[in-house]
């Protein structure tokens, strides 16, 4: 049985040799790998981001519910 950190060593290999092909089976160069994981990195930085303002508005949002309650109370 393939142990979790021999299968997470394979799963590494094959996203990395992933890289160095395009689609149509042609070797990318060092500059079109650099750009892919570049560009990869950026994504997910946006998307970490997004999902991080997400919450910050969601918890704004009931702030704003919190104090409209309690106004509506008095």
């Amino acid at each position: 049985m393939i142990q979790i950190r021999e299968r997470i060593t394979l799963l590494r290999r094959g996203i990395l040799l992933s890289k160095l092909y395009k689609k149509d089976g042609g070797r990318r160069n060092h500059f079109e790998i650099i750009e892919s994981l570049l560009s990869r990195s950026a994504v997910m930085d946006a998307f970490l981001q997004d999902r991080e303002l997400e919450g910050d508005f969601y918890e704004w949002i009931n702030e704003q519910k919190i104090t409209e309650n309690l106004e509506y109370e008095k």
